[in-house]
């Protein structure tokens, strides 16, 4: 795979990996990555569809193609009420990701994903970060971002953690039953937070 020339291509874990979108590379290159083991195409950029011809290239490759809008800036990483949404657009929006998010779990649990926003570095991180510090199912290590990368990316992991605490507190009981998230979760959560913010303490 590494012969295919995707920009901030790197592992997530032993059978997924992570790059730019590839939305503008020719079929070859699909092809490649389901003669390498890759099942799924994951699309975090809120701008993607089911029915974009991203998503039909992936089919005519036989791969999966999965659209979870993920964002910073979308109310459920962020306070409640701090997104002049009403209550009702929030709680709509809300049942929306649960549902997309819970099949994003089960996604990486299974693994032979592809995953990307536009250039695959920043709502790709808090996308991994998210997997790592909620699913149910711990994955095996901790994800690198960005910055232990690139020498000009700035070390947003707190930034991360942050909007994945704001994540939780907007889950009801409900929810996190749904995404079988553990009762338990306040000291598994410090736990991977430790290991995650360790494993992105420093450039390597």
């Amino acid at each position: 795979m590494k012969q295919l020339d995707i920009k901030n291509f790197r592992l997530v874990d032993s059978s997924s990996v992570r790059g730019q979108c590839l939305n503008q590379k020719p079929k070859y290159v699909f092809d490649e990555l389901r003669e390498s083991g890759i099942e799924t195409i994951i699309d975090f950029r809120t701008e993607g569809s089911t029915e974009s011809k991203y998503a039909r290239k992936c089919r005519a490759s036989g791969l999966e193609y999965f659209n979870f809008k993920i964002k910073e800036s979308m109310p459920i990483f962020n306070s409640m009420g701090s997104s002049g949404q009403s209550f009702e657009e929030f709680r709509t929006s809300r049942e929306v990701f649960v549902k997309d998010l819970d099949k994003f779990f089960k996604l990486m649990e299974r693994g032979r994903v592809y995953m990307a926003c536009l250039l695959g570095l920043h709502r790709t991180d808090l996308a991994v970060s998210l997997n790592y510090l909620l699913n149910p199912k711990e994955p095996q290590t901790p994800p690198s971002l960005s910055h232990i990368f690139y020498k000009n990316e700035e070390n947003l992991t707190n930034k991360r953690i942050g909007a994945v605490k704001n994540l939780v507190k907007n889950l009801t009981a409900e929810h996190k039953e749904f995404l079988e998230i553990p009762k338990e979760l306040g000291s598994i959560f410090s736990e991977r937070i430790a290991k995650l913010r360790m494993m992105n303490l420093v450039k390597v």
